[in-house]
């Protein structure tokens, strides 16, 4: 019985053994998010996961199940094992993103040129936003921004510690750059370049354009289940339906190999959809993206990121307001200068003494830009 016993005991520990390393090849084999998915299929199958809300601090996530909650480090989430060569010529930003990152290689970029980057234009009001934002100040820490222009270089130097210049041979970048017009196609086609860099080099970022007002973290509604997150110009009420009309102005990925192959594929796409803006083929291909690519996307509402075609009434709940559906900077100015006004005197109410005032106040819908979709 003895030698029975210990018979069945090494049988056993074989058979452990094996079924370990099949499982570990398996996981090896499916990068880019597989291993994610597995493990929240475990746990009740939970999609939505948000990021920590104090982004800057936290280097793990909190996976909440019926039953159990488990924390997961973000660097598993992000498939950066594989050593990916740089082609694009941008690796002189490396330094930058190691400064600039969260623990977990995340990183927040923007742009701007001359235009933008002047005293009282977006760039001013875009950092502004991060001051009188509701805790969102020590996000700028992880803030890049990449200047398309030795001017705006210059004064980006004045004004932040991360500043990167984007370097072009014989492309003049410093003026206003008016909405499908040759050069604000080169440009918007320039930084998915950039951004492909970013995630090759293995850090995750959240881009955003230079005329968003930031007000809430964003951090709170972005989900580990998601490769891509992004805004939306109409939502359509399923954070995952492809119906969802999207603005690449504002988005989140992680870096993974199948990410790198979204970019990558997203870039070639340029030449079947001439001559159009990133987002405009974005919206085309998405299909493309979920089923041959196999990206999994989430759309942002606008309720909470809204801008200039629709936004929600609730300044409590607004993350971000983005001057789409606009065109000409004056008049992104105008609408985003009444923006910053609304909140400041939002804010200036105070919350123990008037709560219900606060949570009922409206704010006033921009003009001179589109006709808007508002929900309250």
């Amino acid at each position: 019985m003895k030698v029975i016993s210990m018979r069945n005991l090494v049988c056993f520990a074989v058979e452990g053994a094996i079924f370990i390393a099949i499982v570990l090849l398996y996981l090896s084999a499916n990068r880019g998010g597989r291993p994610l998915q597995l493990f929240s299929c475990a746990i009740n199958d939970e999609k939505s996961v948000p990021i920590s809300d104090r982004m800057a601090n936290e280097t793990t996530v909190t996976i909440f199940g019926a039953a159990n909650t488990t924390e997961v480090s973000l660097n598993m989430l992000s498939d950066t094992t594989s050593v990916r060569q740089n082609k694009m010529g941008f690796e002189d930003i490396l330094p930058l993103l190691q400064k600039a990152a969260t623990d977990d290689k995340t990183v927040i970029i923007t742009s701007v040129n001359e235009a933008w980057a002047t005293p009282n234009s977006l760039l001013d009001l875009f950092l502004e936003s991060f001051h009188i934002g509701k805790n969102i100040e020590h996000l700028l820490s992880h803030l890049i921004i990449v200047a398309l222009d030795p001017k705006a270089f210059e004064r980006c130097k004045v004004l932040h510690d991360h500043c990167y210049q984007l370097k072009l041979n014989g492309v003049d970048f410093a003026t206003e750059k008016v909405f499908m017009s040759e050069d604000y196609l080169q440009l918007v086609w320039e930084k998915l370049n950039l951004q492909q860099q970013i995630l090759e080099l293995g850090y995750n970022f959240l881009f955003t354009d230079v005329d968003v007002l930031w007000f809430q973290n964003p951090f709170k509604h972005i989900t580990v289940y998601a490769d891509i997150t992004a805004s939306c110009d109409i939502f359509v009420g399923n954070p995952e339906s492809l119906r969802n009309s999207p603005n690449t102005g504002f988005f989140y990925l992680k870096s993974t190999d199948r990410t790198v192959e979204m970019l990558r594929y997203w870039r070639e796409a340029r030449n079947r959809f001439p001559p159009n803006h990133e987002q405009y083929v974005f919206n085309m291909i998405k299909h493309e993206l979920v089923t041959k690519v196999k990206v999994k996307v989430q759309f942002l509402d606008t309720f909470y990121f809204g801008g200039f075609c629709g936004h929600g009434n609730d300044l409590n709940k607004i993350c971000t307001i983005h001057a789409n559906c606009c065109i000409h900077l004056d008049n992104k100015l105008h609408n985003l200068r009444n923006a910053t006004a609304a909140w400041k005197k939002y804010i200036s109410i105070p919350v123990i003494k008037d709560k219900k005032r606060r949570k009922k106040f409206i704010w006033q819908a921009p003009r001179l830009c589109m006709p808007l979709l508002t929900r309250h």
